[in-house]
């Protein structure tokens, strides 16, 4: 009976280590049934697609997943039956009234970024001795010099993405001290604009988390300025004639990277139609073309609602079968998605069996890491402006049981729905955070 159970759960498809987990503990089960009197039969697991492993860092339960499916389904079946009646106005997207730039050059979003920081040096000290008008041995005048800058990192809203910052950032010098007591000038301190919620680690460890506006972070200490030859003055030496070097300053190397990249995730196969959905429903302008890996670098693109509210969305590089062993464009873009609040899987309905191209993607999710494809997300059936695309929408449909919006991104087909949907599911992960933080 043990094997029986094997064969209904190991359809020859490769699952999460929690998936093996449930298996263990049923096959101990059928074993402890056999060797007792009553024999019962066994309780069949759920499908893979639906299987829902708790996120840790999230505290979403199986019940809170079973939640925001009901909610977000319920919330669909709602819009086709009676579209945009009595819709409350955060679920309401506006339509940009500006044009898209004309500018050649387009920005892509950086999360992450390794940077080298050293602090200013200080100013070296000045020995003189002073000499003046019938006073030949006036005593010595060297001064001080200046303090080294820091070099301090300051979290502000207006900053989204670590673009701006550089791989290597110094502080100025101070100046050095001169004759007749006059000390060098401190250098200023160097403060950099990152986006709130802005990691720095060190050898791996956290070593600050500005995640609150106008938080400070000193990243690298300038040196002192060293004292000039008047300090060193004492009762018994007069004319001392020795000063001070300025101190250096602090050097490190911390990774940046950004707590939160954006509160959608757009995942899918090479060419299944990301960069086209952001397009059609933001400003943002990534490349697109007919061949696969067109979008190297991840983009973001802002939806505005009419509550004024504003929602991030992320077009992800795409993903293949191995991204989780470094195949394709690697674990790297795995990393994004790991700072996406909420996803949605952007399927080619085109191409035959769409469900298999969910599949694969949720495995490399659950393989990079445990949970992070059952953050609240729902499913687009990309290009269905192709004649071949209807029926697999339809077969789709009875192979999951996930939130599914037929689009046509190209097309600018079903995107309302899709974007009500979005800002559903983002209010519910975000929901879940603050309960989270408050401990509930």
């Amino acid at each position: 009976m043990a094997s029986v159970a094997l064969h209904c759960v190991l359809p020859g498809k490769p699952l999460s280590w929690t998936r093996l987990r449930e298996v263990h503990s049923l096959v101990k089960q059928q074993i402890r049934s056999c060797s007792s009197i009553n024999h019962t039969k066994p309780v069949d697991p759920s499908p893979i697609s639906t299987a829902a492993s708790p996120r840790e860092e999230d505290g979403l339960s199986a019940r809170g997943d079973k939640e925001w499916k009901v909610l977000a389904q319920d919330f669909l079946r709602k819009l086709s039956e009676q579209p945009h009646v009595g819709l409350e106005d955060k679920y309401v997207p506006l339509k940009s009234s500006k044009s898209k730039s004309n500018a050649t050059k387009v920005h892509h979003f950086v999360d992450f970024r390794r940077v080298r920081v050293l602090g200013g040096n200080g100013g070296d000290g000045c020995i003189s001795l002073l000499s003046v008008y019938k006073k030949e041995r006036a005593g010595p005048d060297g001064g001080d010099g200046g303090n080294g800058g820091h070099v301090i990192f300051k979290a502000v809203k207006r900053r989204k993405s670590l673009e701006h910052l550089s791989s290597y950032i110094r502080a100025d010098s101070g100046d050095p001290g001169s004759n007749k007591d006059c000390h060098g000038k401190s250098a200023e301190n160097l403060v950099i604009e990152v986006p709130v919620g802005t990691l720095f680690k060190r050898d791996g460890v956290v070593v600050a988390n500005l995640d609150k506006e106008e938080s400070l972070f000193v990243g690298a200490r300038g040196g002192a300025g060293g004292k000039g030859n008047a300090f060193f003055t004492t009762d018994v030496d007069q004319a001392p004639r020795v000063a001070e070097f300025g101190g250096k300053g602090e050097y490190f190397e911390y990774d940046a990277e950004l707590q939160t990249m954006a509160d959608v995730g757009l995942i899918g196969f090479p060419n299944a139609g990301k960069s086209t959905l952001l397009r059609a429903i933001s400003r943002a302008r990534p490349k697109v073309a007919s061949y696969p890996f067109t979008t190297l670098n991840p983009h973001v693109g802002m939806i505005h609602y009419a509550d004024h509210h504003q929602l991030a969305v992320a077009d992800i590089p795409g993903l293949i079968e191995g991204a989780h062993r470094n195949h394709g464009l690697g674990i790297t873009f795995l990393r994004h998605i790991e700072r996406c609040r909420c996803l949605l899987y952007v399927l080619d309905a085109s191409q035959p069996e769409p469900w298999e191209q969910l599949r694969i993607l949720k495995y490399e999710l659950e393989q990079y890491q445990e949970g992070l494809s059952n953050r609240p997300h729902a499913v687009v059936a990309n290009k269905i402006d192709l004649p071949e695309s209807q029926e697999n929408v339809e077969e789709l449909e009875q192979h999951t049981d996930l939130p599914l919006v037929p689009v046509s991104a190209k097309m600018g087909q079903q995107l309302v729905p899709l974007l009500s949907l979005l800002r559903l599911l983002v209010d519910y992960a975000a929901e879940q955070d603050r309960m989270q933080s408050a401990g509930v």
